[in-house]
């Protein structure tokens, strides 16, 4: 008797036993990665608040570049009005360039590091842009500090969205992009406005702490939810451009990026000569990004519902049939008109592109490599665009560097649709 009652009590405290039955109860399957993500939230909007404060500071400011141009063309006779037009350029290239940089630096988890580091670069350039006295001063200033400045921060300012948002990204990238629509409107008025009182190095210092308070509350605002070191595996440059949809679409971004600043930097230009009023043409910029707003809302709450690919490749065929409008913006209803309906669909394609590229990511890990690599393609397209319809419109006149852009853009829209089809077939799924 006392041998049976012995025997369970020693197999009670036996370590085997123990683990055996241990191992015996089922264990729970892993939380993967971002499949928490909250699609809401106080944080989650302070975030979008984040990356919109930093838009309307940086793209707001790159797209005013009209009133430095315009200056500098006095303050500078013995420069050409193209070589002028590379300051834009270069800035426009490095603020897209640097995305093979901080992509996988956002990916690593140095988030922090970039946002304080191209903030400060950022900022003191601007105040260094307000003291040049001579061209090549204001190339190192305000093309290359400038431009590295915005590399530095745009993408890991959109990137941190996708982890607290999955249902509604394309929404809230939508409406972060809007902050560089409100710049566009804003700072140029600001700009012209300060040059007629004050010095030119007073005029850029006065925008400079405006954009300095929003960057600071912008960098306040932005708060990471995964520990990077979750992170483990990331896909190698080789083995994303072995992806046929993800490169038939990042070459649709480059045919159309090629095309797409044409109407935006050109319509006033257009109206102007064919004898409209002035008090209309010097607000055509603001008439067009005033539609963009609209254009970064409600299409990207569409992407959420419809797919983010689906959404920019209809947006993208549209902004390629409006290219060809210009033809009718000579008289005062024409101009308004153009400019709102491209307004409404080139803005509708640049806050897609982002959501666009995420929509490839297998995983997180993938987010900042993906759409880094992306912007370093059609960087190049950016820096080589305007100069080209430049040439063209020195050249033939309006008709070819019209022609030119229509059929880039609409090219590269027929290219992200092969794209996005092969990855609706790959998923199984219409919805991309």
């Amino acid at each position: 008797m006392s041998a049976d009652t012995s025997t369970p009590t020693s197999t009670l405290n036996s370590p085997r036993d123990l683990s055996a039955d241990v191992e015996k109860t089922p264990n729970p399957p892993p939380t993967a990665p971002g499949a928490d993500i909250p699609d809401g939230g106080l944080r989650a909007w302070l975030c979008v608040l984040g990356a919109w404060l930093t838009m309307f500071a940086t793209f707001g400011y790159a797209n005013s570049f009209g009133v430095f141009q315009s200056y500098y063309i006095v303050e500078y006779p013995e420069v050409t009005a193209s070589d002028i037009s590379w300051i834009g350029s270069v800035q426009l290239f490095f603020q897209f360039a640097f995305g093979a940089v901080t992509g996988p630096l956002y990916d690593k988890g140095y988030f922090y590091y970039m946002m304080y580091s191209g903030t400060a670069l950022y900022v003191v350039c601007i105040f260094m842009t307000s003291l040049c006295k001579r061209f090549w001063q204001t190339i190192l200033a305000q093309a290359l500090g400038l431009g590295i400045g915005i590399g530095i921060i745009l993408l890991p300012s959109f990137s941190i969205m996708s982890q607290y948002f999955q249902k509604k990204r394309a929404l809230a990238m939508g409406i972060a992009v809007t902050g560089s629509s409100t710049g566009a409107i804003v700072l140029p008025i600001m700009l012209n406005r300060l040059l007629r009182t004050h010095s030119f190095e007073r005029s850029v210092q006065y925008t400079g702490f405006l954009l300095m308070g929003c960057l600071i509350i912008a960098c306040l605002c932005f708060k990471t939810r995964v520990p990077p070191k979750i992170y483990v595996t990331r896909p190698s440059p080789k083995a994303l451009f072995a992806d046929l949809p993800f490169c038939l679409v990042i070459a649709g971004f480059f045919c159309i990026t090629w095309g797409q600043f044409f109407p935006i930097y050109y319509l006033q230009v257009y109206g102007e000569k064919h004898g409209l009023p002035e008090n209309l043409t010097q607000y055509t910029l603001a008439i067009l990004n005033a539609a963009s707003i609209f254009g970064r809302i409600i299409p990207n709450h569409l992407a959420d519902k419809f797919g983010s690919l689906n959404m920019i490749t209809v947006c993208s065929f549209f902004t390629g049939a409006m290219v060809f409008t210009i033809f009718g913006a000579g008289s005062v209803g024409g101009l308004i008109v153009v400019a709102m309906l491209y307004g409404f669909f080139s803005g509708a394609y640049v806050s897609l592109m982002v959501p666009a590229c995420l929509a490839f990511a297998k995983n997180m890990n993938e987010v900042g490599v993906r759409t880094g690599w992306g912007m370093v393609i059609f960087s190049f397209a950016a820096l080589s665009g305007s100069p080209i319809q430049g040439a063209l419109l020195d050249k033939y006149g309006f008709h070819a560097p019209t022609i030119w852009a229509g059929v880039t853009v609409l090219v590269g829209s027929m290219l992200m649709f092969a794209g996005t089809r092969l990855q609706s077939k790959r998923k199984g799924s219409w919805k991309v």
